[in-house]
């Protein structure tokens, strides 16, 4: 008999005894409270009541066991322990608004009520904005509910809300500038009176439209000669730049015939300055003759019967 009894103790130290409901020391909730199953193990039945407020989305607080305890008592939960646990760390998970992503909302408003391309609006939020967190059952994309704007100034002051967010949550409220742009030519290195621009010398930028005046396209620069000194940086303007002068009022040029089929060259005097393609006057030196031509090159007029008009001085 007493082996019988040694031996069913034996077989019964064993199997350890069922555990209770044991308190955790972290837990990580997605909703808005936290519940008998978040905070303890082995609460079987009794996990989805609900017995404390959850943190704000994104973010972590300490809850004393002991209080912990308490509120399972009274919900119901029996045999509950600690064990060594003197406080639970609650995280709450959220979705993740950035600056970036409140920016990017904002062009696409901006850009729609411009009319213009998302990649000429240049927005600027006032102070630093963000990460804004919100609840994980937030899935929808991020929508500007509310977006009033100076274009004159860019000044803006905006709202925006996750699609389907109950009307009672507070929105995101954002101010800064929205301004249209449009892309300019600007300098590589600075260029003196007279230097061509070549391709290399031209940057892509893009500014303010209406700080820009009459800028020039890149597409529209290369190939002409600077009419004054301009900086490094410098959106090159209209009254900047200028057709490269291959022949000068006063200058010796070649003054060539081409027409039918014979082509003569001369030397004679240009009567009035041009650039490649302007028809100027030219005077030839030996004949005195005052003819018309086409800049051809630099220091080169050349006379086609189509062009050429003769004058006797």
């Amino acid at each position: 008999m007493t082996r019988l009894l040694l031996a069913l103790a034996a077989s019964i130290a064993a199997f350890p005894a069922l555990a209770g409901p044991t308190l955790k020391d972290e837990v990580v909730v997605s909703n808005d409270v936290v519940t008998v199953g978040d905070l303890f193990d082995h609460a079987e039945g009794l996990e989805g009541i609900a017995l404390f407020r959850a943190p704000d989305p994104g973010q972590s607080g300490p809850l004393p066991a002991a209080a912990a305890l308490a509120a399972a008592r009274r919900a119901g939960v029996a045999g509950a322990e600690a064990g060594d646990v003197r406080q639970v760390f609650v995280t709450r998970l959220s979705r993740e608004i950035s600056a970036a992503d409140i920016t990017g909302s904002i062009v696409a408003r901006a850009a729609t009520d411009y009319g213009v391309d998302v990649d000429a609006v240049d927005v600027k939020l006032d102070g630093e904005v963000g990460p804004v967190h919100v609840p994980t059952s937030h899935t929808g994309p991020l929508q500007v509910t509310r977006f009033v704007a100076d274009r004159q100034t860019g000044r803006f002051e905006a709202s925006l809300a996750v699609a389907g967010t109950p009307r009672r949550e507070e929105p995101i409220r954002v101010s800064g500038t929205a301004v249209e742009t449009v892309e300019v030519a600007t300098l590589s290195r600075p260029l003196d009176r007279g230097d061509l621009v070549a391709a290399s010398d031209v940057r892509y930028d893009r500014r303010p439209k209406s700080q820009v005046g009459d800028a020039m396209a890149p597409s529209d620069v290369t190939g002409l000669a600077a009419k004054r000194p301009i900086r490094e940086g410098q959106p090159l303007r209209a009254g900047d730049l200028a057709r490269p002068q291959h022949v000068e009022r006063g200058g010796f040029v070649t003054l060539v015939y081409a027409t039918s089929g014979v082509s003569l060259s001369l030397k004679a005097k240009a009567l009035a300055s041009g650039a490649q393609g302007d028809v100027v006057s030219v005077q030839n030196i030996q004949s005195k003759r005052v003819v018309s031509g086409v800049v051809t090159g630099p220091s080169e007029v050349t006379v086609t019967s189509a062009v050429t008009t003769l004058a006797r001085r």
